[in-house]
């Protein structure tokens, strides 16, 4: 039989039941009060009394308080903090301590809560000197427009905010900003932005409620431009001293990029600067000078990329010469007679080129483009006459001189004509054409 009453699901299924409503049936005789507890936000009175003193204050610790109370067991579910109101009145402010008594009320269900107490009965404030001050807006913005495209002018409204909040806590702020996102743009942007306060290393600051500003959004407008490069002529002037040649410039700024009108940038291909320092007059060596791109703008247009200064490198070199020799055999000879013979004395002649040395130690003879000219020689001896083509900035100093001997062929070729009478036919000599020379030595 015992086995069987505890075996058997159904039977204990009823006790239970019959357990609970037996229960049910004594609570609802009876109804104990039971003590329950909730937590409550800690409210605050006369916070201008300490504003109107240039002060502000901080509840140490907790900003709740603990309520604890006595209910019936069946009204227990019914509770809500919002049924207790907890305060602290500044007025009751203890100075030396900063001890406040912390005041309780029974705000709902009031019949159903028999008693009420808080923890902690008293509560700390303290209290700092509040400080006002001005904090110019800087303008950060983020990403890149669209490529052939800059920003322009960045407009804010307003441009500056007071803060007010504790000493501690304004003086932890180093700049206010406003962060703008530009990445992709190509048109003029505009909308508002919320302040975003930075410490001294440019970190983000995120600032208690205690801290208050007299604008919660700044308006912007930003301006987009057109971008255009320009190359950079530099126009250098002067004549360097004697045995010295100026052999270019070198800048570390070839171009830049502006913006302006599309109408203005249109018409604008090169900036040329000429500017003072840009002389080699008398030098001797290399001078090097740092121009200001900003005076050569037009105007309506601006540099853009922040590189607004060229320093310049103007080489000046000392010449150099370099002598070559050249077997008159060898040249090409313009003007031959083909009734002469053409000797030389010497056969050889040495020829001196003044230049740059690397330009000199880059040449070779047949560089020179050497061509000897036997034009209007006729049997006898004269003076040789060689000229030359050499490229830009080298020159022909002088060549050694030499005779050429001209001979006349001993043979000619005698024809007889049909009625008996001979002529003597001479070949005559086709000059091979002349070439031009920018020298010409004798």
């Amino acid at each position: 039989m015992k086995k069987k009453l505890l075996n058997n699901f159904s039977l204990k299924l009823l006790s239970f039941l019959l357990a609970f409503f037996l229960w049910l049936l004594v609570v609802n005789m009876s109804n104990p009060l039971i003590e329950n507890s909730k937590e409550v936000e800690l409210e605050v009175l006369n916070g201008d009394i300490l504003e109107s003193a240039g002060l502000t204050y901080e509840i140490v610790g907790k900003s709740t308080v603990t309520v604890k109370y006595t209910v019936a067991t069946l009204d227990a579910y019914k509770i809500q903090d919002t049924d207790f109101r907890a305060y602290i009145d500044l007025a009751d402010l203890y100075d030396v301590t900063g001890a406040v008594p912390v005041n309780l009320e029974v705000v709902g269900n009031q019949s159903m809560i028999s008693s009420a107490q808080v923890k902690p009965e008293v509560v700390h404030v303290n209290t700092e000197e509040l400080q006002r001050k001005r904090f110019d807006l800087s303008i950060v913005t983020e990403g890149e427009p669209e490529e052939g495209y800059a920003l322009g002018t960045v407009t804010l409204d307003p441009e500056y905010l007071y803060i007010n909040g504790p000493v501690s806590q304004v003086g932890q702020i180093s700049s206010v900003g406003v962060e703008i996102q530009v990445n992709g743009a190509n048109a003029n942007i505009n909308g508002t932005a919320e302040p975003v306060f930075y410490d001294a290393n440019g970190n983000r600051l995120s600032v208690s409620s205690q801290i208050t500003y007299d604008v919660e959004e700044i308006g912007y407008e930003v301006e987009i431009l057109k971008v255009k490069t320009l190359p950079l002529d530099f126009q250098v002037t002067g004549t360097v001293a004697d045995g010295y040649r100026y052999a270019g410039l070198t800048s570390d700024v070839q171009s830049i990029s502006v913006v302006g009108l599309k109408s203005t940038l249109s018409n604008l291909n090169t900036i040329t600067v000429s500017d003072p320092q840009l002389s080699v007059q008398g030098a001797t060596q290399s001078r090097t000078a740092v121009i200001d791109l900003t005076e050569f703008i037009p105007e309506n247009v601006s540099i853009v990329g922040g590189q607004t200064e060229a320093t310049v490198v103007m080489d000046v070199e000392r010449l150099s010469t370099r002598v070559f020799t050249l077997n008159l055999e060898d040249i090409k000879q313009t003007g031959a007679s083909s009734r002469y013979t053409y000797s030389f004395a010497p056969d050889e002649v040495e020829v001196t080129v003044e230049g740059l040395k690397d330009d000199l130690d880059a040449m070779a003879e047949e560089d020179l483009n050497a061509q000897l000219d036997l034009s209007g020689l006729t049997s006898g001896t004269a003076q040789g006459v060689l000229k030359f083509e050499v490229d830009d900035g080298l020159t022909v100093e002088n060549y050694t001189q030499f005779q050429v001997t001209v001979s006349q062929e001993s043979q000619t070729e005698e024809e007889t004509v049909p009625d008996g009478s001979s002529y003597e036919q001479e070949e005559s000599g086709e000059d091979s054409g002349q070439v031009s020379s920018n020298t010409d030595n004798e």
